[in-house]
């Protein structure tokens, strides 16, 4: 039996497509191509593809009622019938996959990389030990809004998958180190004085200062307090600043940090809900904290804020289905949203009237790592998000600018890369300082390339500490680059890290090569 690559895992943890086509078949060419570029990117770990000829296998094909092609099923569920596109798939894919990762329980190696990544940002911030020695450890606040933007825009269940992956950087991160900095009085002798010291040292980290430079926001207040019960109110928050309405929140990473933290110093489970969002056309951003005496941290519910309807902005377009015109409205809201950032680095405009556009690394980081060590399969999360960005993201016209003179599309893998270098080395690109410089290796072949990309915000430091977390961390970026060639490649190709700060060397490393192409299977 053929297949993509020797299986990584035991077959039976795989989800199971099954792609029935004919030789005659003149749709199916098309559709094949779609699946190869969902099984031939990240994902390919957590699918085994089977192609099924139905002029020669009429026992399958009967077997499963097989009358036209193409068809393609998912675990003996006929998903689609004729045409298909990516979006198609992938929603399927992550309507089976997402509730297991938000229900699955966490490794210790989990608990580790957060220790690794809180031990790196204290040196940086606190010690003021650069991590990148070249172009310093701050970022644009557009490179963290892109990858959190990006995730949502993939399913509606991403918000909460985000929520907890906040709530486990509150404990195992920085952030209660950061409070007992910010105010010594944490450490305050009844649970609910050190909730309001808590309290007191968020809106602080929260709030410009230079203690804590990350500059993850203007300003924060406590808006309301009441027993265990309280309210945030938080100004030009990183997730949102610069945000139009689209109704919905978008701050459910920072809920669940904030949650998290605060489990962390009083020892009690915690909600956080955020009421109040740029994404909901407001001003600010504002999160009710309702802690759970006596009960265990991580047994609080999740929860999130219950719109109006005259609040949703999300209609059914068409025969557009819910989830395909959220989809579209979050399209849209990338492409407006990212731009305001783009013009912030030409500055045309701020997102912040502070003026502070870029962010610590850490921040960044934190978002990346918290999801990368959550779920086996959350690499290939932040690889769908990052090609979702390539392919619909902002500077699309500087690519097609540099490709004028070429015959579209381009057929030469190094061709591509060459232009995708040039891409990347654009100035407008340097100016966020997502990483320093960057530079082109040959591959053994025609077929292959290489990408090298130094101090990259996502990873740098990773390797700075005596345990090496053996893991490369920019999926993210990967799947970016893989979007950005779709707009080169006639066929787009298959992109992977082999190198990175978090597998101990000093730049991050990937690999470009031409698309998978699966052989037949036996059902």
């Amino acid at each position: 039996m053929d297949s993509f690559d020797e299986p990584t895992q035991d077959i039976t943890e795989k989800i199971r497509l099954l792609f029935f086509t004919s030789h005659s078949c003149t749709w199916c060419p098309e559709v094949e191509r779609v699946i190869e570029q969902v099984a031939g990117t990240s994902m390919q770990d957590m699918l085994h593809v089977s192609k099924i000829y139905v002029d020669e296998d009429l026992e399958i094909a009967n077997k499963y009622n097989i009358l036209s092609v193409p068809v393609v099923m998912m675990n003996e569920e006929i998903i689609a019938q004729g045409m298909i596109t990516e979006d198609v798939i992938r929603e399927k894919l992550w309507s089976q996959i997402l509730p297991n990762i938000i229900n699955r329980e966490r490794d210790t190696l989990r608990k580790e990389s957060m220790v690794i990544l809180t031990t790196n940002t204290i040196s940086s911030i606190i010690s003021q030990e650069l991590v990148r020695k070249n172009i310093g450890d701050y970022t644009h606040i557009s490179v963290y809004q892109q990858v959190m933007m990006s995730l949502l825009a993939l399913d509606p269940l991403i918000p909460q998958l985000l929520y907890q992956s906040g709530r486990e950087l509150g404990i195992y991160g920085a952030s209660p180190y950061y409070l007992t900095v910010l105010n010594p009085k944490v450490g305050a002798v009844t649970p609910e004085e050190r909730f309001q010291e808590a309290l007191v040292a968020l809106a602080k980290l929260y709030t410009d200062n230079d203690i804590v430079p990350l500059y993850q926001a203007t300003h924060c207040d406590i808006a309301n307090i009441d027993g265990y019960n309280a309210t945030l109110r938080i100004i030009d928050l990183v997730n949102s600043a610069g945000a139009i309405d689209i109704g919905e929140t978008l701050c459910h990473f920072t809920a669940g940090e904030i949650a998290g933290t605060i489990e962390a110093m009083i020892g009690s489970a915690a909600t956080v809900v955020e009421t109040k969002c740029k994404g909901l056309g407001d001003t600010y951003c504002e999160f009710d904290i309702e802690v759970f005496p006596g009960k265990e941290p991580g047994k609080a519910p999740y929860k999130i804020h219950e719109l109006k309807e005259d609040e949703k902005k999300i209609k059914f377009l068409g025969d557009l289905t819910k989830e395909e015109a959220r989809r579209q409205l979050f399209y849209e809201f990338i492409h407006e949203t990212t731009q305001h950032g783009y013009n912030s680095l030409l500055m045309k405009n701020v997102l912040r009237p502070s003026g502070k556009e870029f962010v610590h690394i850490s921040l960044l980081q934190q978002q990346i790592m918290s999801l990368k060590f959550r779920d086996k399969f959350c690499g290939a999360l932040l690889y769908s998000a990052g090609r979702e960005l390539g392919v619909i993201g902002p500077a699309k016209n500087i690519i097609y600018d540099l490709v004028v003179n070429e015959n579209l599309p381009v057929a030469s893998l190094k061709k591509a890369t060459e232009i995708l270098y040039k891409y990347l080395t654009h100035p407008t690109n340097y100016l966020t300082r997502g990483y320093s410089f960057v530079e082109i290796v040959d591959g053994e072949d025609e077929d292959e390339m290489f990408i090298r990309i130094h101090e990259c915000a996502y990873a740098s430091g990773a390797n700075l500490t005596e345990t090496n977390l053996n893991e490369t961390l920019c999926d993210f970026q990967a799947g970016y680059i893989a979007g950005r060639l779709a707009l080169i490649l006639k066929d787009p190709p298959i992109v992977t890290e082999t190198k990175c700060h978090g597998t101990g060397h000093n730049f991050c490393e990937f690999k470009i090569e031409k698309g998978y192409s699966f052989d037949e299977n036996d059902e």
